[in-house]
């Protein structure tokens, strides 16, 4: 069984004490620095000053200076989340285990003090919820590293972190370190959110670095970087190579537009600094990875006077939107800049009720003069190509031999992390139970399986309700995501059985009370118990108040808590009861504050789906609520009505081919319909705000280029405004890459005599590397499109590179593959034999995907991470 092990109490509190004893010595030698740090810390100890024996009392106790000076850093800079969901006792844990790791490595000694102070000693890697993985990832492994030099350690760290945790992928919000452990998987963020906090529980400087948007395709990646021996290196998370510097993203970062991470506090680094902020500072690390040049863009009025103060948005299309990936002001000489690589951007500017924007080549232009000459009301289309940068090759230097031992060692951490999962409840076990609570057992067991390493949370919860009240388990499960059951508690579970309907719902329609009422989750906020809470705090008399006039909380709200926007940079919301306690709160958590106390009180609340305005329910009709800026048309909407072009070879799909975007403050934001069914049929008609919205429509080719189209227009309160998604068409003739006789070849490929091909249908031959990121997300699009390729009915091969990857394979993915898809045992030669039927193309990396059409001609090949190879594909099948 895989765990992590548990060390008496004694030992840790032994290990707090010695700890403690340690640093005499400044933690920050630079005394300026030091003034700065104060000046900071005290405006921190203002804002969180209805905290404050929650938080600052842990100074009253013996602590050393070294000590006392980090807990004032990390005081200075966290978060506004950080000040309102945490306690002092939890920082001094953190700050003596750092400093505990410092003193334990031979490394620690030649960490220079502001890479520890920026990247070993802060908490927080993303927008997860904190935990105690410092100190437990600490005495997990302290032991095995111990006697390792920095390079070996921070290798055999990622090799644990594969042990516990690999990729799947998952929805946006970030599990913390220990909740990716217990669930033994997580997406990308996920991965080396865990792995960041790992490397800095060993002393070892760690950062996580985004593109938060690829150029060649619709998706983007998170990974880590490392400082050794005075020099930053980059690895996959939890997924550990031979050597530094190797990784399956090598050669997309080569085409990447931007890579960030935002580092903790004030950082004066020799990074290309794109925010400095009071609290943290971002960095562009992309020319680590990739050729970069900057771009200036001249802001121009109508007259062609430069024009300050005007905010400059560099976009990037991906996901059928144009993504901000750096938003800068421009001075008085109406400039702005941008580092980033070769490809194509749109830069969008605007000031006041002006607006701009024009494409622009970053590999044929440098400098640009944008004029603000667009005003919102005008209606029109327009079509873009957008260009990424050229693939560029990508040559790994380790030896066979070190792959192969890496190779083994991998299969082997495998089998530890199958070993933790096989420990997870089983559907036997749960028939069993189901029995004792009195439960349906097919229900029981969707949940149990789909929470993983959280299944005993969930029996402890579902046992201590009492029976009268255990018709409200499932539908509280239903309604909360597959997340929540794999990392909510019991006493978030229970809050919500117990506490939701003290007050009678203000509807009696179930389809509003369980997702708008019993439902805790609101965005994308770490659960903690606060109805309860809630209950206690307000009372019955004014509970009644705002149930008879729910804008009454709303004043409440705007009267008691202050709203702070540039605090919490984090991006991890304030959780309810940390709003409430803090009484200081970013505009997005006030909104989940809002939302989270009218559900308290039996009154139904969301985000609305697609907008994300706040919402209330007030006889049988949803009400909008503005904290500010309310709109002169608030609670109406208009009708947007998109159909499908006939002509479109494929149907539509929301994030993929088209996003609608609002117009606001003089740019588009893209509406969140991802996962609304009513854009997955057309016609459709969607309630909207009235205003002036964008249709953004994109069709991506092979090489990563993209043919956008953009549509504007407006939408009139009480209206209907028609718009049709037109698909751009690729009017150059198919790919002729090479030929293929598959049935002659495939003996080559493979012995499997079972496998046969229907000479009268195409066929699409793919060679995977299961256990990699590229082959899931390649894997996972297959079951995604299994509807659109049964249809096809052609010939689906997969092919594997040994016996256990392909049993292991059919045994997880088998079910929910199309039916005439075929498995085989590729033969060692095979990449050879593929490589050599595109003579002019390169096979870098797995899965190689190929597509023969019935005349024996390869119109298709991808080698590598792309997104969207399924879609691809199905295009040219029906060109």
């Amino acid at each position: 069984m895989m765990k992590l092990r548990l060390y008496p109490v004694v030992l840790f509190l032994l290990f707090l004490g010695f700890s403690s004893c340690q640093g005499s010595d400044h933690f920050i030698a630079d005394k300026k620095y030091r003034k700065k740090v104060r000046e900071q810390f005290a405006i921190q100890k203002e804002l969180a000053k209805n905290r404050s024996d929650t938080l600052f009392k842990v100074f009253d106790l013996d602590l050393s200076l070294t000590e006392k000076e980090a807990l004032e850093f990390l005081y200075a800079y966290m978060p506004l989340s950080d000040l309102a969901d945490y306690d002092g006792d939890f920082y001094l844990k953190n700050v003596r285990a750092s400093l505990a790791a410092r003193d334990t490595f031979s490394w620690g000694k030649t960490v220079p003090e502001d890479l520890f102070r920026h990247f070993v000693l802060p908490v927080r890697v993303n927008n997860e919820n904190l935990d105690s993985s410092r100190w437990v990832f600490f005495m997990e492994l302290k032991d095995r590293i111990k006697k390792m030099t920095m390079k070996e350690a921070a290798l055999e760290v990622n090799h644990w972190c594969h042990e516990k945790v690999t990729y799947r992928g998952s929805d946006g919000r970030t599990s913390s370190a220990l909740a990716s452990v217990k669930t033994a998987f997580g997406r990308c963020g996920e991965e080396s959110t865990f792995t960041t906090a790992a490397m800095r529980s060993v002393g070892i400087p760690a950062r996580q670095c985004y593109t938060p948007r690829w150029a060649h395709t619709d998706d983007n990646h998170a990974w880590v970087e490392i400082w050794i021996d005075g020099k930053w290196h980059f690895i996959g998370a939890c997924e550990p190579e031979a050597d530094l510097d190797l990784a399956w993203f090598a050669g997309p970062a080569k085409r990447a537009m931007l890579v960030n991470t935002n580092v903790f506090g004030d950082y004066s680094g020799p990074e290309d600094i794109l925010i400095k902020d009071s609290r943290y500072t971002k960095i562009n690390t992309l020319s680590n990875y990739t050729t970069t040049k900057r771009v200036t863009v001249r802001v121009l009025d109508e007259k062609r006077a430069p024009v300050d103060s005007a905010a400059v948005e560099f976009q990037l299309y991906n996901y059928a939107e144009f993504y901000p990936l750096h938003r800068v002001v421009t001075g008085k000489d109406g400039l702005a800049g941008f580092t980033t690589g070769m490809g194509d951007l749109l830069v969008w500017a605007a000031r006041k009720d002006k607006f701009g924007f024009q494409k622009v080549s970053v590999k044929n232009q440098d400098t640009i003069a944008l004029v603000l000459n667009e005003t919102k009301g005008v209606v029109r289309s327009m079509e873009i190509d957008l260009t990424p940068p050229p693939e560029i090759s990508v040559s790994a230097s380790v030896s066979d031999s070190l792959k192969s031992v890496n190779t083994r060692r991998l299969e082997f951490e495998d089998k530890i992390r199958a070993s933790y999962e096989s420990t997870f409840i089983d559907s036997a076990k749960t028939y069993r139970l189901s029995k004792t609570l009195k439960l349906n057992p097919d229900t029981l067991w969707h949940y149990l399986k789909l929470s993983r390493g959280n299944w005993r949370v969930l029996v402890d919860f579902i046992s201590g309700i009492p029976e009268k009240k255990r018709t409200l388990i499932f539908p509280l499960l239903a309604n909360i995501s597959e997340k929540d059951l794999r990392d909510a508690t019991p006493e978030v579970l229970t809050d919500n059985v117990e506490n939701s309907f003290q007050f009678k719902p203000l509807t009696s329609d179930h389809k509003i009370i369980e997702p708008y009422i019993l439902n805790p989750r609101v965005d994308n906020e770490w659960l903690k118990p606060y109805k309860g809470r809630f209950l206690k705090q307000f009372g019955s008399s004014s509970v009644q108040g705002f149930r008879a006039n729910p804008e009454t909380l709303v004043n409440w709200i705007k009267e008691n808590i202050a709203v702070n926007r540039d605090a919490n940079y984090g991006r991890a919301p304030l959780t309810p009861v940390g709003s409430l306690e803090l009484k200081v709160t970013d505009p997005h958590s006030r909104d989940i504050l809002f939302v989270a106390l009218c559900r308290s009180f039996g009154i139904p609340a969301r985000l609305e789906p697609g907008s994300r305005v706040v919402q209330y329910l007030l006889n049988g009709n949803w009400k909008d609520v503005w904290f500010e800026n309310k709109p002169e048309a608030s609670n109406v909407r208009g009708t947007l009505a998109l159909t499908s072009d006939p002509h479109n070879e494929r149907n539509p799909e929301y994030y993929t081919h088209y996003t609608v975007e609002r117009f606001s403050d003089g740019f588009f934001r893209s509406l969140d319909y991802e996962t609304d069914p009513q854009v997955k049929t057309f016609p459709c008609s969607l309630r909207v705000a009235p205003g002036y919205y964008l249709l953004v429509t994109g069709n991506r080719l092979p090489d990563g280029t993209v043919m956008a189209s953009l549509a504007f227009m407006n939408v009139a309160a009480d209206k209907r405004t028609d718009a049709m998604i037109t698909l751009r068409k690729n009017l150059g003739p198919l790919l002729s890459l090479g030929k293929m006789d598959l049935p002659k070849t495939l003996p080559d490929l493979t012995d499997d005599k079972a496998i046969k091909v229907n000479e009268g249908k195409g066929s699409v031959i793919a060679l995977l590397e299961p256990d990699k990121e590229p082959t899931k997300h390649f894997i996972a699009e297959i079951k995604m499109k299994k509807q659109d390729l049964s249809r096809w009915n052609g010939n689906l091969i997969l092919l594997f590179r040994t016996g256990k990857e392909k049993d292991d394979f059919i045994r997880k993915n088998k079910v929910d593959l199309p039916d005439f898809c075929q498995f085989a045992l590729a033969k060692p030669g095979a990449t050879g034999i593929l490589s050599s039927s595109v003579p002019r193309q390169s096979v870098k990396e797995l899965p190689v995907v190929f597509y023969v059409n019935p005349d024996k001609v390869i119109n298709y090949f991808s080698s590598g991470y792309r997104i969207g190879i399924p879609d691809e594909i199905l295009k040219v099948i029906g060109k």
